[in-house]
């Protein structure tokens, strides 16, 4: 699936542009945001990339916006590369989890409000962003319309992921905007299908837990068995299910 690389209007009031930065686990690109309308906040700015910096302020002046504040949803550089340099630039506060943002914290820009939603488990400085007036959702990497999302311990947790996902479907949101591909025009479907994903994939683990494979390395062997070019990343996957089954007393 494609997806428009230049500044492109999504929804009322938000407007979206793709960084350069493509690969197996960011999809096409890390999606930055706009939302607002004379007033702006950039949500996830990208990575630490001059090209990206530079066409997000030639998107503000095509918006003839001004920016408020920049957000990330979780700081990994492929979100927050350059965040710190843009908020420099352009005098206004940068914004994260556990630093001026908490869970159900608000911001408010123009005639558009969006509401924290604290959302561990990709890791635990995560927070989705539910744009109220709209029931829109800009997940960060909760979700992804292209690209895969990885929970590796000790700071992803597989439990959390899970409930966060659970958390997101109980919002019944109209749309969700990922940080990595296309916007999600099924929401309901695809969170299920994440949540039903990672159950079935426990219950692998548990199978070749069953058969005698100790290890996420040996477990991930049998499951990925057709697929040994992404051993490394799936026995990262299988532990962080490992710790979760622990935590909970079946193993």
């Amino acid at each position: 699936m494609t997806i428009q690389r230049n500044l492109t209007q999504t929804h009322l009031n938000v407007w979206r542009l793709v960084a350069s930065n493509p690969s197996p686990m960011t999809g096409p690109g890390t999606n930055t945001y706009f939302v607002g309308q004379k007033q702006v906040v950039i949500i996830d700015p990208g990575p630490n990339n001059e090209s990206h910096l530079s066409n997000i302020l030639t998107a503000l002046q095509t918006l003839r916006a001004q920016a408020q504040a920049v957000v990330i949803t979780h700081p990994h550089p492929d979100h927050n590369g350059c965040a710190r340099q843009l908020a420099d630039q352009l005098n206004v506060p940068l914004l994260s989890f556990n630093g001026s943002l908490q869970h159900h914290s608000e911001i408010k820009v123009d005639v558009v409000t969006l509401v924290v939603h604290h959302t561990p488990g990709h890791i635990y400085a995560h927070i989705c962003l539910l744009l109220v007036e709209q029931s829109l959702l800009f997940a960060g990497d909760l979700v992804a319309g292209q690209g895969t999302i990885l929970i590796i311990p000790p700071d992803g947790d597989m439990a959390d992921y899970l409930a966060s996902l659970r958390a997101m479907m109980t919002l019944d949101v109209a749309a969700i905007l990922p940080a990595h591909g296309p916007v999600i025009k099924t929401p309901q479907k695809l969170l299920q299908q994440y949540v039903d994903h990672r159950l079935e994939r426990e219950r692998q683990v548990l199978h070749w837990w069953g058969q005698g494979y100790a290890t996420a390395r040996d477990i991930a062997a049998q499951i990925y068995a057709d697929q040994p070019e992404v051993l490394g990343i799936a026995t990262l996957q299988v532990e962080a299910h490992l710790e979760k089954l622990r935590e909970e007393g079946h193993l």
